[in-house]
């Protein structure tokens, strides 16, 4: 094309075209470059929250050690694994294909501090006992769901082990992945309790407890995944009272249901949404978290008190924050002294769509920014972001902030 024109077009006429060309070139270098930057972002983002070993579910089950589960009793093959009266020991390194139905049989997992254990559930049953799964001490335990499996835990309203208050216990670092079912049911106190970190790359879940369902201490991811959840207490809940560093949650691609007596979704530190479905059928507070930020998603929130609460005692306020970026947020309150949205820092509204139903809005402490995105209250379509606090927002108590389409009325504008 370009030898063409060098022929048939005059030479100050080829020059303009070559111009071109090149700002043509420059343009889409720029597009690609920014595309490929965006690529590389979003992996990272994955990476950072989930490794590769936590998405791996292969395992061999010709090599691997067998615990087929009988009744108050087990039978094992292989290495690393013992078995005392109704108590079934896991020592080693190494792979344990579970099976089977139990009554009062506990497996515990006491291997070295560098070991990384590997469970896989095959159809398991385990009812009336401490912990059903125990791991105290290991590197690491990753928990495969066989695929079409349904497996069932729960331990007894007389769990006498008050460290182990759950049906499924880690001391260590745990990943559960795989694509079968997990029943489970905390008739002591919490279902899931890990107290270190807990990431969760797929499977199907129903979780019934007295206390929470998911009792966590420094991070809990979870991705690819189908719960239900009903727990007297906390839902969700990732919590560090010691070190607001840590308490963090990150959540994508899952479809999350919970009923809970208690906070639905809940971290100490920052909790952050990047995509899925979230129904908070009841709660106390919805979402709550020191930082809550929402990149896409569709979250739907009951609450008698907040919907959405960025709180922490423990942490300044610069680090309290609520801020949408896209997805659909819609949040219900009770009556009384509620607010769909409060916030013990600043809110900041970039995009996505937020329906409030409630007395109030928004509660900030901080301040407020309005840059995008469609915001609901009752019904009406709101053009800034109001302060539901008296004497709150900013310097002189107002919303803070520039419009979406700039110029007007801004939009939790900076007066």
């Amino acid at each position: 094309m370009k030898s063409k024109k060098w022929v048939l077009l005059a030479t100050s006429l080829t020059a303009m075209v070559l111009m071109a060309a090149c700002a043509q070139s420059t343009t889409t270098s720029n597009t690609n470059a920014t595309t490929n930057n965006a690529t590389t972002s979003t992996k990272a983002n994955q990476t950072s929250h989930f490794t590769e070993k936590d998405y791996d579910t292969s395992y061999d089950e010709s090599t691997a050690s067998k615990i087929e589960l009988a009744g108050s009793s087990a039978n094992v093959s292989g290495d690393g694994v013992t078995v005392s009266g109704s108590t079934v020991t896991i020592t080693k390194s190494g792979t344990y294909v579970i099976s089977g139905q139990s009554d009062g049989v506990q497996i515990k997992v006491e291997a070295d501090k560098s070991a990384d254990v590997h469970l896989v559930l095959k159809g398991v049953t385990m009812t009336n006992t401490n912990a059903a799964i125990s791991a105290t001490s290991a590197g690491h335990v990753y928990l495969t769901l066989a695929e079409g499996t349904t497996n069932s835990l729960s331990d007894s309203s007389s769990n006498s082990d008050e460290k182990a208050d759950a049906a499924l216990f880690s001391k260590v670092d745990l990943t559960i992945n795989g694509k079968g079912t997990l029943n489970v049911e905390g008739k002591k106190n919490n279902g899931i309790k890990a107290n270190d970190t807990l990431h969760i790359t797929g499977g199907t879940y129903n979780i019934t407890a007295v206390g929470d369902a998911f009792n966590v201490n420094d991070e809990l991811n979870i991705t690819g995944t189908t719960m239900t959840i009903d727990a007297k207490e906390d839902g969700v809940k990732v919590d560090n009272d010691e070190d607001t560093s840590v308490g963090t949650m990150y959540l994508s691609n899952n479809n999350i249901t919970v009923t809970a007596g208690d906070d639905g979704i809940h971290a100490s530190g920052d909790l952050v949404i990047d995509s899925g479905t979230y129904t908070v059928k009841n709660s106390t507070e919805g979402l709550e978290g020191k930082s809550i930020t929402i990149n896409g998603g569709d979250i739907t929130i009951y609450s008698t008190d907040d919907g959405v609460n960025a709180a922490n005692k423990n942490a300044q306020q610069s680090e309290i924050f609520f801020t949408m970026n896209g997805g659909n947020l819609t949040v219900e309150v009770g009556q009384g002294d509620t607010d769909p949205i409060d916030s013990n820092g600043n809110i900041t509204v970039t995009g996505g769509t937020i329906k409030m139903t409630g007395q109030t809005g928004f509660d900030f402490d901080g301040t407020a920014t309005y840059t995008g995105g469609d915001i609901y209250l009752n019904g009406e379509k709101q053009t800034e972001i109001v302060n539901s606090m008296p004497g709150g927002g900013g310097p002189n108590g107002g919303p803070q902030g520039g419009g979406p389409q700039g110029g007007g009325p801004a939009p939790g504008g900076q007066g």
